[in-house]
């Protein structure tokens, strides 16, 4: 076995290749995901920029086994990130859980997250056997057999969830009392596609300060949020994004958006092909992408009037929608959403690498 860097362009490209191999088969892959492995790989935008990125293949007589990058960032932590591996994988995930440690040592940093793909707005979790797999538009997906294999050999993990939502049952478990009151203290505005850039950068500015205290979170800059959303422009509403006002001023926020993944072709994702399907039809399914309050106003009820607002606005043309990823020590969010929702959608696992475990 040996331990390579993917530096050249020629590697690189392999590095990609080795995913559609290992996906040629599997009729739920679409490569959209490939978007942010390519991002990371390339350094095409300021956040990886300002990264250190590690990306390895582990190789058996020059035959690609298992891949991956380690993401160095501000944060005392590791992500490693876009994990791919063949099945009967454990010789070479034990290998990496060396390599792992030996890493953590070198640069001084505390652990290693395994399943956060390079920051959280690009990804979380691998995705478990246990729940419909079928691709969403923003969960990650994985072979099946990859929490089975991961369970055996990085003990501690983390769960996260994605959660079902069903309009009318939703709007029937909240409380109209409160939602009245937090309207009386409150105002609300959708994105302003006008001032996009204005508006990304706001954006950008309340995903900090709200999600800083997340696990696993590193910060992206004002632009580099925008750069990111920019991406997306063309296919963005004003309902996407709502937010909610104290005295003028924003503090808080909804971001949802329709299932684009319903119109993806399978394996891979050809722009033209999606343009025209967007054109002539709308997903079914909408995506509760994230909520952010200010630290100040988390308690107030606001986060609940946002989601309140956004299903009542959608409710009409998507009456079904799933949240994206709920760690499950979040325990606000986690009681918030299992009275909301209809169920468990999917679930996610996480784990930490420390120099010992």
């Amino acid at each position: 076995m040996e331990i390579c860097e993917v530096r050249t362009k020629k590697e690189k490209q392999s590095y990609i290749q080795f995913v559609y191999e290992l996906y040629k088969d599997d009729p739920n892959f679409c490569d959209v995901n490939l978007t942010f492995v390519r991002i990371f790989l390339y350094k095409q935008d300021g956040f990886a920029k300002r990264c250190r990125i590690l990306p390895i293949q582990m190789k058996e007589k020059g035959e690609i086994k298992l891949e991956c990058m380690f993401v160095f960032d501000d944060t005392s932590e590791i992500k490693l990130s876009f994990l791919e591996f063949v099945p009967n994988a454990k010789v070479y995930l034990e290998a990496l859980l060396e390599y792992t440690r030996e890493l953590l040592r070198r640069y001084k940093k505390e652990k290693a997250i395994v399943g956060v793909n390079g920051q959280i707005s690009y990804g979380l979790g691998i995705l478990t056997d246990a729940y419909n797999r079928e691709f969403e538009f923003n969960a990650n997906y994985n072979k099946a057999y990859y929490t089975k294999e991961l369970d055996e050999v990085f003990p501690i993990m983390k769960r996260a969830f994605s959660y079902h939502y069903d309009a009318k049952h939703s709007l029937s478990q909240l409380d109209q009392a409160m939602l009245k009151q937090v309207r009386q203290n409150y105002q609300f505005r959708y994105l302003n596609l006008w001032r996009f850039q204005r508006d990304m950068l706001l954006f950008g500015e309340l995903c900090h300060a709200s999600l800083k205290s997340t696990p696993y979170y590193a910060e992206k800059k004002p632009y580099e949020m925008y750069e990111l959303m920019n991406k997306m422009r063309f296919l963005m509403r004003k309902e996407d994004i709502i937010f909610a006002m104290k005295d003028g001023k924003e503090i808080g926020f909804i971001y949802t958006h329709p299932d684009y993944a319903e119109l993806f072709g399978k394996p891979r994702l050809y722009y033209v092909t999606f343009f025209l399907r967007f054109l002539k039809r709308r997903p079914k399914n909408v995506i509760y992408n994230v909520i952010g309050v200010l630290p100040e106003h988390q308690s107030s009820g606001v986060a609940v009037a946002l989601i309140e607002r956004s299903i009542q606005i959608r409710k009409k043309n998507f009456p079904q929608g799933v949240s994206s990823f709920v760690l499950e020590d979040n325990l606000p969010s986690t009681r918030l959403c299992s009275k909301l929702s209809t169920g468990i959608n999917k679930e996610f696992h996480l784990y930490e690498i420390g120099t010992e475990n």
